[in-house]
């Protein structure tokens, strides 16, 4: 799964000369973006770095820019009990200018190991919590709901919801465990300057939450019932969460696993979701939530783009804007309001054709007036428009040995 999601979300991937004695190996990225890529992600497969350099590990590789500054990076390992050296990807970030559509980085074995970096990414699984699933980068913060928070042991606070909530953050280090230690009532509320969980979602989409289409009405899971974390930083952290089926109708019992990639930097993750259903091929419905206007405050404001959606709401703890933009080959099929629940909360929905068995991408996130990153809605729309701009036009990314 997750060589399709570098696939589809990163672009081409080509190799170029290969030497088993190569000490080092040349990357290569271009692009046909004409505005700056602020914190683009780089992500190449790891075999493809070890057939130039097969003398490559892990904590011994070091990625250097033009200039020979030492880039932070990652190798990724999904598969923790494989035999033998598997890895995933080689993950670093770089800031494009803009007019910038090429730049070349220099990999280097080192004999020393490199030593450990602050972490700016954090996904965990919080079973002291009612099974929350929960993670985070150095700009905003996002849950989802576990199987024991719809059951009895979870008493008022029982829920059944497959939505996505958000954690606005102040700061850039981890507050997850920082806020689950204080308990869930204190954690809805500023009092470090931290940030707060300001985003309600009940059983509504949240900020990107997903469902199946029928015509007429959406179908949604219960809350996940396997989370596995398979990276946790520093640079990027992916998990995975499975639901049991549900009931979608005439479609029958449907399945859905869905796979993150966070990285630092960003307010959007990667997505990927896989349903499985009797057919060939269904709608799925991906959903932001539009809350109950609060009282003095302007009413919402969506706003819908080529692929992507955006929400910006206010109230007295700010500004927080949601957003999701279909990836590359998500096959775009309409977008519509499903119309005002009980607390005058509404789902507005992106629809996209999903064949069964076959991965949908997409992008989903969250920024906050009070982080510092965008001051007002104008700022977030900028920000949402610039990445769905970005992710229309990928990177491609080559290889070469370097003796």
């Amino acid at each position: 799964m997750k060589d399709v999601i570098s696939g589809a979300l990163l672009g081409a991937l080509t190799l170029g000369a290969s030497a088993a004695s190569a000490a080092g190996a040349t990357i290569a990225v271009t692009h046909e973006f004409d505005g700056a890529r602020p914190a683009e992600v780089i992500a190449i497969p790891f075999v493809q770095i070890t057939t130039v350099m097969p003398a490559a590990r892990m904590y011994h590789l070091v990625v250097r820019d033009a200039k020979g500054n030492v880039l932070h990076s990652q190798i990724t390992n999904y598969q923790h009990d494989h035999r033998g050296m598997s890895y995933d990807d080689l993950v670093f970030s770089y800031d494009f200018a803009a007019g910038e559509k090429r730049a070349t980085f220099m990999l280097e074995n080192v004999d020393t190991a490199t030593p450990p970096e602050a972490p700016c990414v954090y996904a965990r699984f919080v079973p002291e919590r009612l099974d929350d699933m929960a993670w985070e980068n150095d700009r905003i913060g996002h849950r989802m709901y576990g199987a024991a928070l719809n059951t009895p042991a979870a008493g008022g606070e029982r829920l059944r919801g497959s939505g996505i909530d958000v954690w606005a953050k102040r700061v850039t280090y981890p507050i997850v465990d920082r806020w689950y230690a204080k308990g869930h009532d204190q954690f809805h509320k500023d009092e470090e300057g931290e940030g707060l969980d300001l985003y309600s979602i009940g059983g509504n989409r949240g900020a990107g939450g997903t469902g199946v289409w029928d015509g007429a009405k959406l179908a949604t899971s219960d809350n996940f019932t396997n989370a596995q974390v398979l990276a946790n930083g520093p640079r990027r952290a992916a998990f995975k969460l499975t639901y049991a089926p549900w009931d979608a109708g005439a479609l029958g019992k449907v399945t859905e696993t869905k796979q993150f990639t966070v990285d630092c930097g960003r307010n959007f993750d990667a997505v990927e979701s896989l349903f499985q259903f009797a057919g060939a091929e269904t709608v799925v419905a991906i959903g932001l939530t539009e809350h109950k206007t609060a009282d003095g405050f302007p009413p919402a404001v969506i706003t819908r783009g080529e692929r992507w959606m955006s929400i910006w709401e206010e109230s007295k703890d700010g500004g927080i804007g949601v957003a999701a933009i279909l990836a590359n080959d998500a096959q775009f099929a309409g977008a519509a309001a499903t119309g005002v629940d009980d607390r005058g909360n509404n789902n507005h929905l992106i629809w996209v054709k999903a064949a069964a068995g076959a991965p949908l991408h997409y992008f989903t996130g969250a920024g906050w007036s009070k982080s510092g990153q965008f001051a007002d809605r104008a700022a977030w729309e900028n920000y949402v428009k610039d990445f769905a701009a970005r992710s229309r036009k990928p990177l491609t990314v080559t290889v070469s040995a370097r003796p």
